[in-house]
Formats: structure tokens, sequence, C-alpha cells
């Protein structure tokens, strides 16, 4: 998924779920950070003290991708979560049943439980940063099913097999394309082949909401028959999920909720069916999600709903010291809460989630 869901649309399911507009920031903007926290360099602080960053994501072309020890840090705890399930009789102990194990899948069981994970009151401190992060795993086990987060030929997809269903506008069609093509160009020729990490070989095919496409793995571990993908359908799936999610919060959590209350999901369906369907590039996709939740489409307006927006430097750990209000410490700062929330939430499940999964050891 892209800002246009992982931000905006994360807002907008946290005012309907009955949340307060500065708490729905925050979480929108932790979830959408997870794609943004790419700084590894430690900040040396006016005090002379050290900021060391949590790195949630690389960019596509990134050496770093080729490490299989960031694939198991940034890769698989962030963007493809394990589904642990497989569908093989065979030794449970095979390689072959461990790939499929690594599979992501949407709303798996794993999944699950990183969410009872976020509102378990014991991490109440990492509210609601954490719940930012948990959110974006969580919706991107929909978007990102059927691939995995470490360099295996299981995520290796016949290029000629990738083909457009569906009634789709001419113009988009030929968007489409082009950017794939450039994609193709910048990223999956020999470094694709090289590191066929998540879904690379399928460019942003998973992330664009009104797509419906089909492809074939070029393997056989990840199926020989054609996998159809109905996209404005899983990410409404994933928005029903979010949902629940987010109402569970303002449940738990009384001082986030809005005095208004929320909205039953079955009343924002038909405007969420409309923004997901919306055929354009992001950035238009954007200004429709602006214009729903400005217009209160999901709840209530505020000043926080007109004014809306994404900065994706906002939260740089080098600008963590402008961030601060004065006579405050950089404690107080988002930046640090973010940090914080996704190395805790990155060692739980590193050292308790995929451990239990017999995952990791």
């Amino acid at each position: 998924m892209q800002i246009d869901m992982h931000f905006y649309g994360v807002y907008a399911l946290c005012r309907a779920a009955g949340i307060k507009d500065k708490t729905a920031e925050t979480i929108a903007y932790a979830s959408q950070f997870v794609d943004d926290a790419i700084d590894a360099e430690a900040v040396v602080l006016s005090d002379g003290r050290g900021l060391l960053p949590t790195m949630t994501s690389h960019r596509p072309i990134d050496y770093q991708n080729t490490l299989p020890g960031d694939q198991w840090r940034v890769w698989i705890p962030f963007h493809f979560l394990p589904g642990n399930t497989t569908t093989s009789t065979e030794d449970i102990n095979s390689k072959e049943i461990f790939t499929e194990k690594l599979v992501c899948r949407e709303d798996s069981q794993l999944a699950k439980k990183i969410l009872k994970y976020a509102l378990a009151k014991k991490n109440k401190a990492l509210w609601p940063h954490l719940i930012g992060i948990v959110a974006h795993v969580f919706a991107d086990t929909f978007s990102h099913n059927g691939f995995l987060g470490i360099a295996n030929s299981w995520n290796k997809v016949k290029s000629e097999s990738i083909k457009i269903t569906g009634n789709h506008h001419s113009s988009v069609l030929h968007y489409i394309w082009s950017k794939f093509e450039e994609f193709k160009t910048r990223f999956t020729s020999d470094f694709a082949e090289l590191v066929p990490v998540g879904h690379a070989a399928v460019a942003t095919f998973p992330d664009r909401p009104y797509l419906k496409w089909r492809f074939q793995y070029e393997t056989h571990e990840g199926g020989a028959e054609t996998v159809e993908r109905d996209n404005p359908s899983i990410f409404l799936r994933a928005c029903r999920g979010l949902y629940a999610f987010f109402s569970q919060v303002a449940e738990v959590w009384p001082e986030a909720r809005d005095p208004q209350g929320p909205m039953e999901f079955d009343k924002i369906e038909g405007i969420l069916k409309t923004l997901i369907g919306f055929e354009a590039p992001k950035e238009d996709r954007i200004g429709k999600w602006k214009k729903a939740i400005g217009k209160g489409k999901f709840n209530r307006v505020t000043s926080i709903d007109k004014q809306i927006h994404y900065n994706n430097g906002l939260w740089r750990p080098r600008r963590v010291e402008y961030q601060r209000e004065p006579d405050t410490t950089v404690e107080t700062t988002d930046t640090y809460h973010f940090m914080r929330a996704a190395h805790e939430y990155r060692r739980y499940v590193l050292l308790e989630l995929l451990p239990t999964a017999n995952i990791l050891v």
C-alpha cells in the first residue's frame, strides 16, 4: 500500500472509529512513517547524547536489501509479516514448508497477535505510535499476501504473465504500464534477479487500490496457477479490519475517544468504495481522500480534518531537536516515541512472536 491508504486512509478510519483528531493524526503519521524511517546514522544531540534511529524501511534500490540480516530486521517485521501457514503435508521441518510459513498472508493469526500486542495495557506508554506502526503492518498483510520479505525464488514472477483485468480507463492503463516499465528500468532487472525480495517482481501492482490484475509465479513453490487479484476488494477488507482495530483502540483508551463517537462501518462503506476505486495517480488519490475527510464523511469536521497533510521529513531523526517545544526534552518528541515503539515492536516480533511459530530461534 502507499501513502493514500497508510496515512489518509488510516486517519479517516481512526476518525470513523471514534478517535480524536490529534490522536488519529499521530496514529496515521506513525503508520506512514514506517515506509519513510530509512535513517540509520546516529544523531549527536546538542547536549552530547546520541540518538540511535530504528530503521523500518529501505528504498527499493538499496544494497542493504541484499543483506539477510536487514531482510529479517526490516522487511519481515514491518512489511511482510509471515503468515505461518502451509498447505503441505510433508515433513514439517523441510525447507519448502519453512519458506511457505514465511509467506505473508492476509489477516493471518500472527497478524491478529500483533493487534492484540498493540492493545495490551502494558504497552500504553508506546501509544499512539505503536498503534500506527502495527496498523501499517496489518494493512500490508492484505496487499502483500503471497510474497515474503526475504530474498527467495518464491517471489519471482513470470513477467509475461502480469496482466491487467477488469474495466479500467485507457489513460489509467497507459499510466500504469509506463510506470511499470519505469520501475523495471530502475529496479527489477539484474538487481531484482539478485535480490527477489517482496513484490518487486510485480512492481507497484499490489499497492494500487483500484487495480484488478493477474500473474503467475515463476517457480513451483509459489504455485503454478494464475493468481487473480482484485485490489478494490482486498483494500476494502483491509479497511474493515483496520476499522475494527481502531474501534478497539477507542474502547480500551478512553482519553483517545472523540466526544462525537464513532460512525458505523456500514455508513462509511460507500465512500470507502468510491475512494478505493478512484483510478488516478497517487497525488490525485490523496486529494480525493483529503476532500472526503474535510467534508466530514468520517466524523464531525475539525480544523485538523480540514488541514490534514503528511510531511515525510517531519519525524526524521536529524530534525528531532527542532521538533521539541521550549523547555522540553527530546524524549517528548514524536520522533523519539516512534523510534522507541518501533524498537519494542521489532523486539516483540523477532524475539517472542516468530520464535513461538518456530520461524526464529
